[in-house]
């Protein structure tokens, strides 16, 4: 068979010691996109703008501008006083200004930028992302299998496996395609920037117009694609583009590939060790999703009662069951277990800001709000009367995550807590009160969240077994009072 590809691309390097590297065939098409270099107006801002546009000298009010778009009369609110009045779009006087004015005239400096969009060759579906730099790698062997060398401080050379493809006709994006990956790519640069904090990534570019295909044709090429099994019942699957760190739009095409992909299929429970040679990998998945379910339930029985959170406990399980049986374990697969640790709280807290609302989401800060901080300080210490010591702790988050936490979209684990933490002046009875009770917990219970943002990115600090002991019994101490304190106080 002829090869599909001799352009190779590396968009971003090992995610960890573990990872095991593979091409991955895609047709590859160039795209042109207006970059605006200013502010773009969201589908509110702008109707909010326009409306007051053409009312010209009359008074608009914001219960008014609620009911016709069918908003909260908070939401209009702030977009008027967090949005539009400090970009200088709106006077406090509620007239257009000049600048708001040319913005709703599409009068903004574009700049027309070269991006790339990708299609596997093997499901035709379309990665949801967009590439502004292309990262191509060659490989050390002029024949037979692609071999590398991914890090230059390094000797070893890397063989990943190459999913094979014909060479078939590929056929260019929509409109519709184009549009939907655009959508896609930016909402996952909008989560990333909400729950990464503590990180060297920044996106090349992350605010993109209307993408247009240009008038070249699809170019083959292989794309590293990363992945392992040391975490989970079932192959992980990382970003292959880097924005967000696991994938699931990947590991659900590797599913699919596994099955379109006979070859790829038997990579896939190779490295599963799986027994049973006719089974495939959706079922070997499914099989020991059922194993880990009771191992979790055995331990945790009211696991079952929060979305996720069986999966994210065996992850750690299964981390830390390997840490515990080998006698130097790599620094990578400790530094893993801080993250699973740090995954479980997360699921945890998201489930808790359903079942106990914050009811004013409103009072937090906005974006431009000036001491946002000293803002959430008042509030949880309001809510709480937690200690001056303990308020620093929890604080050390940007205060304009927080509205995105307590309304349940993406966000950091710190901002959830702290959504959750005023949210208790709502909700005398809330299972997560524990928390406030012993300081000396509080303070490793947030020294855990701080190590886990090191853990997640780039360069992991050095984590010892004693850390890796302490944070799972941390893990334990938290889950057991929750399980308790939703029992005691009924859960909502």
């Amino acid at each position: 068979m002829a090869v599909f590809a001799d352009t190779y691309l590396l968009q971003t390097k090992q995610p960890d010691y573990d990872a095991k590297s593979m091409l991955w065939p895609v047709h590859m098409w160039q795209v042109y996109t207006n970059s605006p270099k200013g502010r773009e107006l969201n589908i509110f801002e702008k109707t909010i703008l326009q409306l007051f546009n053409v009312s010209e000298k009359r008074n608009l009010k914001n219960g008014d501008i609620a009911n016709w778009l069918g908003l909260e009369t908070d939401m209009v609110s702030y977009i008027i006083t967090a949005q539009l009045i400090p970009n200088g779009w709106l006077t406090e006087k509620g007239q257009v200004t000049e600048s708001g004015t040319k913005i709703l005239d599409n009068e903004v400096n574009d700049s027309l930028t070269t991006a790339y969009v990708f299609q596997c060759a093997i499901t035709q579906q379309w990665f949801p992302r967009v590439c502004f730099n292309l990262e191509e790698i060659y490989s050390n062997n002029n024949s037979g299998r692609p071999k590398f060398k991914f890090k230059r401080a390094s000797n070893y050379v890397s063989a990943p496996f190459v999913i094979a493809s014909r060479r078939l006709e590929s056929t260019p994006p929509t409109e519709e395609d184009l549009k939907s990956i655009s959508t896609d790519f930016q909402d996952a640069i909008y989560i990333a920037k909400n729950t990464r904090d503590n990180d060297e990534w920044q996106p090349s570019q992350s605010k993109i117009d209307r993408l247009t295909l240009a008038p070249q044709g699809a170019t083959p090429a292989y794309l590293t694609v990363w992945g392992d099994t040391q975490m989970s019942f079932e192959w992980t699957l990382y970003d292959p583009f880097g924005v967000s760190t696991k994938a699931k739009w990947m590991k659900e095409l590797f599913q699919q590939g596994c099955k379109s992909n006979k070859a790829l299929g038997q990579f896939a429970l190779a490295a599963l060790d799986v027994g049973n040679e006719k089974m495939d990998y959706e079922e070997a998945c499914l099989n020991f999703a059922e194993k880990a379910n009771f191992t979790v339930l055995v331990k945790y029985p009211n696991a079952k009662k929060i979305p996720g959170l069986t999966d994210a406990l065996f992850e750690m399980f299964e981390v830390y069951e390997r840490i515990s049986h080998e006698i130097s374990p790599h620094n990578s697969s400790k530094a893993k277990l801080i993250v699973s640790c740090g995954q479980v709280l997360e699921v945890v807290c998201t489930q808790v800001l359903t079942d106990y609302v914050l009811e004013n989401p409103y009072e937090l800060p906005k974006p431009h709000t000036k001491n946002g901080t000293e803002i959430i300080k008042h509030l949880i210490a309001e809510a709480t009367g937690m200690s001056v010591d303990m308020l620093n702790q929890s604080t050390k988050v940007q205060p304009s995550k927080i509205f995105s936490a307590a309304k349940g979209k993406n966000s950091s684990l710190r901002a959830q807590l702290v959504a959750i933490f005023i949210s208790m002046g709502n909700h005398r009875q809330h299972p997560l009160k524990f928390l406030l009770d012993d300081q000396t917990y509080f303070k490793r219970f947030y020294a855990l969240t701080f190590l886990r943002d090191g853990c997640a990115h780039k360069n992991p600090p050095k984590v010892s077994i004693r850390t890796v002991d302490s944070a799972v019994d941390l893990i334990d101490t938290f889950l057991t009072k929750l399980f308790n304190g939703i029992e005691n106080n009924g859960r909502k």
